[in-house]
């Protein structure tokens, strides 16, 4: 009877790894099920009160005449020393009551803000919708590191894509969507165990050429982490038959012929001759560990 199968997950509330039997599982326990739906809820009430309080802040400086540098900015969505700069260029006239005591008329920062036509500020924006903006588009930085590749690539590809920057709060953003299906390599975070290609090639005695086309031809989950190509250990298990919990007990044939020095062929005439237990999971033959290592110890003796 075959095993159901185990897998290693990572538990995505405290960060702990255990052992399930579906993979989709996020949790270990309803301990960290019920935390964890509590905290996200808590943190959705933090945010709608927020956007609540900036809102209410917009509106209060839409109904003024007259505002001040800090007011404009932020109606804006700029900061102090962009403000400056409009203001030297001409770009944005302003009232001096003082020497010390600028004032900017709020009709002059909408007409302003019109020009801006591809610009989305608390001006004319409700906050909801600006942080909806923010949450979906993500700065060239924020790109560079999330999806690991450098300046020159990206401009090569957002522009083959046709993708232009979107002005968020004085903030150049691009779409993420976009981004993730030109960049993104596909996140696993449910996998908790993987190969480097350096350990399959010594542990099942195969080329790096043939875990390569294996891999892809069986569309496993892989991902690079600085040089190094990092395959899914459960799928790759999978595809050769191996249970995590039967990988312990079994060889697969490369490994016993890698271990004991011996041919294919050799090994083969022994599991035959001296009945040595062994299990097919598809093309894959498992043989025994206890009792191969049991006959060869018997059999060098």
């Amino acid at each position: 009877m075959t095993r159901r199968m185990q897998y290693q997950l990572v538990c995505k509330h405290c960060g702990g790894i255990f052992t399930g039997n579906n993979a989709t599982i996020k949790y270990c326990s309803k301990i960290c099920a019920n935390r964890a739906d509590k905290a996200e809820k808590r943190k959705e009430r933090l945010r709608v009160k927020s956007e609540e309080i900036q809102e209410q802040n917009r509106l209060n400086l839409l109904s003024q005449e007259y505002l001040s540098l800090s007011s404009a900015a932020l109606l804006l969505g700029i900061s102090r020393p962009t403000l400056y700069n409009l203001i030297n260029s001409e770009a944005l006239p302003v009232l001096r009551l003082s020497q010390r005591t600028i004032r900017i008329k709020r009709a002059d920062l909408e007409r302003l803000h019109k020009q801006q036509t591809s610009s989305i500020a608390p001006i004319s924006t409700p906050i909801a919708e600006i942080n909806k903006a923010k949450e979906e588009h993500i700065t060239v930085t924020e790109a560079l590191q999330q999806f690991a590749i450098s300046q020159t690539w990206f401009y090569q590809k957002v522009k083959k894509a046709g993708l232009t920057p979107q002005l968020v709060q004085g903030k150049a953003l691009y779409p993420l969507k976009p981004l993730k299906r030109i960049f993104a390599k596909k996140q696993f975070v449910e996998i908790a165990e993987w190969y480097t290609v350096d350990e399959i090639v010594e542990k099942f005695n195969v080329s790096r050429q043939y875990v390569y086309e294996y891999t892809s031809d069986h569309k496993m989950p892989k991902k690079r982490e600085g040089k190094n190509i990092l395959i899914s250990k459960y799928h790759w298990d999978k595809s050769r038959g191996l249970n995590p919990a039967e990988n312990e007990a079994y060889y697969t044939i490369p490994q016993a012929t890698k271990k004991f020095e011996i041919e294919r062929d050799h090994l083969y005439n022994l599991i035959r001759v001296y009945n040595i237990p062994k299990i097919s999971h598809g093309k894959t033959i498992l043989i025994s560990r206890h009792e191969l290592d049991n006959f060869m110890s018997k059999r060098k003796q």
